[in-house]
C-alpha cells in the first residue's frame, strides 16, 4: 500500500446457519416469506416468552470449529448485549461474549502462491435481528421474519496485511462453510455479512494503530475496495499530522469512498451480562463425535487428493474444487467416461478441460449452478467418449454440445442425425489433401524450405473442406508423406 506504513486488518463475519428452525423458538428458518408471517412471541421479544436453545446450531458450530482446528469448549454461555435499535425486538441481542463455543482457530489459504495463516479469536452463536426496509418516502418498515435466525459470528485476529489478503481469506472461509453445508453464504440474502476492522501503523512499530470499523460491505469485492480506500485515507491523514478517530464508517459503493456512520462504541456500552433465561450450555465428547460423524472431505483435502489421483495442474485443481458440487460432478464424469471409453489418462485430461471451459462457461453465462445443469455426468461422458474414440473431433464436440443445449437431444443422436462422425477414409482424405496442396503452392514452398510451422495452416484447410470432420492425425500423416 505504502512503503512507510503497514496495513493491519481483522474481520468479523456473521454466517447464517442452515438449521430448520430459529435459534430460540420453533419458527421455520426460511427466506422469502411474506413479511412478519414467520414469527412467534419468542422471536418478537414479547414479555414472558422464554427462549429454548436449538441443539442443531451447536452441531453446526462444532463442525466449523473442527474444520479450522479451533478449541471447542465443553461449556459456553449466552449473554445479553444491550442496545436499542428499531430492528431489535427484545432491546438486546442474545450472544456469546467471554464464554464462546470455540476459540483459537486457524484458516490457511494461498495469496499469489504463498500460504498465509489467519488466526480465529473466537466463534460465537447468536440470534439475528429483524430486517429494516427503507422506503422511497423516507419511512422505515420492519420485517421480523429474520429475527431469531441462528448466526455464527467468526472473529479473526488482526493478522491480515492487505485488502487482497482479506478477500482471499473470505473466499477460503466461504468455500469451507459451503463444503460443510453450514450455510449457503448468499450475501444477497444476508446469509453472510462482513465487518472489517482496519488500522495502519509505521513499518516496524509493534503497537496497533487506531482501528476503524467498516460496514455495508455486500460483496467480497466491496470488502477489498473499501479496505483499499480506507488504508489510503488513513495513511494520507497520518502523513498530514492528523489523528485517526476510532469510529464506524460506511462504504459508499456509488461514491467509491467510506464515510462516518458513528463514533465506535466500547464493549462496556453494551452492558453485557449473562442471559438469565438460559442456563450455560454443556457439550460432551459424544456430542462432538456425533456432530463430526458425517464430516465431508474439506477443500484442502480434496485439492491434495485431486493432485495425487488425477495429476492435474494446481490452477485447474483450484477451479474444479472451488465448489463441492462441481468437484463431485467432475469425479462422476471421469468415472463414467473411463467406463465408456477407457484411456484413463486421456479421459481425466479431457473431462477436466471440458469442465473448466465449456461447462463452467455455460453456467456463468446462464447464471445456473451445477445442480441446475440439465445434463447428467453420463450425458457429457457420452459426448466426450465420441472424442476419445475418435468418432468426432473436439471442435465438432463443441458444436454438438451447443445443439444438446438447444434441443435436449443426446450427443449420439445429434451426431448420427447430422452425419458428424469423423472421416477416416484415407482414399477420400488423400484427394482432399491433394486439392489443398495444389491450391497453396506458396505455403508448400515455405514448408519445403524448412518452415514446418505452416503445416498447421494446411491441416486447417483440409478440415475446412471436410467441415471439421477429417481425422486430424490421418491428415497430418498424409500431408507429411506428400510434402517430403
Amino acid at each position: 500500500m505504502n512503503g512507510e506504513f503497514e496495513t493491519v486488518i481483522g474481520l468479523e463475519i456473521h454466517v447464517q446457519l442452515n438449521t430448520k428452525t430459529k435459534l430460540f423458538c420453533s419458527c421455520p428458518n426460511t427466506y422469502g416469506e411474506e413479511p412478519n408471517t414467520v414469527v412467534c412471541p419468542v422471536c418478537l421479544g414479547l414479555p414472558g416468552a422464554l427462549p429454548v436453545v436449538n441443539e442443531e446450531a451447536f452441531r453446526l458450530a462444532v463442525k466449523v470449529a473442527h474444520a479450522f482446528n479451533a478449541k471447542i469448549h465443553p461449556e459456553s454461555e449466552f449473554y445479553r448485549k444491550n442496545y436499542f435499535y428499531p430492528d431489535l425486538p427484545k432491546g438486546y441481542q442474545i450472544t456469546q461474549y467471554t464464554r464462546s463455543i470455540a476459540t483459537e482457530g486457524v484458516v490457511e489459504f494461498d495469496v499469489d502462491g504463498e500460504t498465509r495463516s489467519v488466526r480465529i479469536e473466537r466463534m460465537n452463536i447468536e440470534d439475528e435481528a429483524a430486517k429494516s426496509i427503507h422506503t422511497e418516502d423516507g419511512n422505515v418498515l420492519l420485517d421480523f421474519n429474520r429475527a431469531g435466525i441462528p448466526l455464527l459470528e467468526i472473529v479473526t485476529r488482526p493478522d491480515m496485511r492487505s485488502p487482497k489478503e482479506a478477500r482471499m481469506f473470505l473466499e477460503r472461509l466461504k468455500q469451507t462453510l459451503r463444503y460443510l453445508g453450514i450455510s449457503n453464504c448468499d450475501m444477497e440474502k444476508g446469509e453472510l455479512r462482513v465487518d472489517s476492522n482496519i488500522s495502519v501503523r509505521p513499518k516496524g512499530q509493534e503497537s496497533l494503530g487506531t482501528k476503524v470499523e467498516l460496514k455495508n460491505l455486500n460483496s467480497f469485492k466491496a470488502v477489498e475496495d473499501a479496505l483499499t480506500y480506507e488504508a489510503k485515507r488513513q495513511i494520507e491523514a497520518l502523513k498530514n499530522g492528523e489523528q485517526i478517530v476510532q469510529e464506524t464508517r460506511l462504504w459508499d459503493e456509488g461514491a467509491r469512498e467510506t464515510r462516518t456512520m458513528r463514533v465506535k462504541e466500547e464493549a462496556h456500552d453494551y452492558r453485557y451480562f449473562p442471559e438469565p433465561d438460559l442456563m450455560p450450555v454443556y457439550i460432551d465428547q459424544k456430542f462432538i463425535d456425533d456432530a463430526l460423524s458425517d464430516l465431508p472431505e474439506l477443500p484442502w483435502e480434496k485439492e491434495e487428493r485431486f493432485e495425487k489421483t488425477y495429476g492435474l495442474k494446481k490452477s485447474q485443481i483450484l477451479v474444479l474444487t472451488h465448489e463441492k458440487d462441481v468437484a463431485d460432478y467432475f469425479e462422476s464424469l471421469v468415472d463414467k467416461l473411463q467406463k465408456m471409453a477407457g484411456k484413463a489418462g486421456d479421459a481425466v485430461k479431457l473431462a477436466a478441460n471440458w469442465m473448466s471451459t465449456e461447462i463452467l462457461r455455460y453456467l456463468h453465462e446462464t447464471g445456473k449452478t451445477i445442480k441446475e445443469f440439465k445434463f447428467k455426468p453420463s450425458d457429457i461422458a457420452e459426448l466426450l467418449s465420441l472424442v476419445l474414440k475418435e468418432e468426432i473431433t473436439l471442435n465438432i464436440a463443441k458444436d454438438v454440445f451447443r445443439k444438446m443445449q438447444e434441443t435436449g437431444e443426446s450427443a449420439s443422436t445429434i451426431v448420427e442425425k447430422e452425419g458428424l462422425k469423423q472421416v477416416r477414409d484415407e482414399d477420400f482424405l488423400e484427394k482432399v489433401v491433394n486439392e489443398v496442396i495444389s491450391e497453396n503452392p506458396d505455403i508448400v514452398e515455405k514448408y519445403k524450405k524448412g518452415k514446418t510451422g505452416v503445416l498447421g495452416f494446411l491441416i486447417g484447410q483440409v478440415m475446412k473442406k471436410t467441415r471439421g470432420k477429417a481425422n486430424a492425425g490421418i491428415v497430418k500423416k498424409l500431408l507429411e508423406e506428400k510434402l517430403s
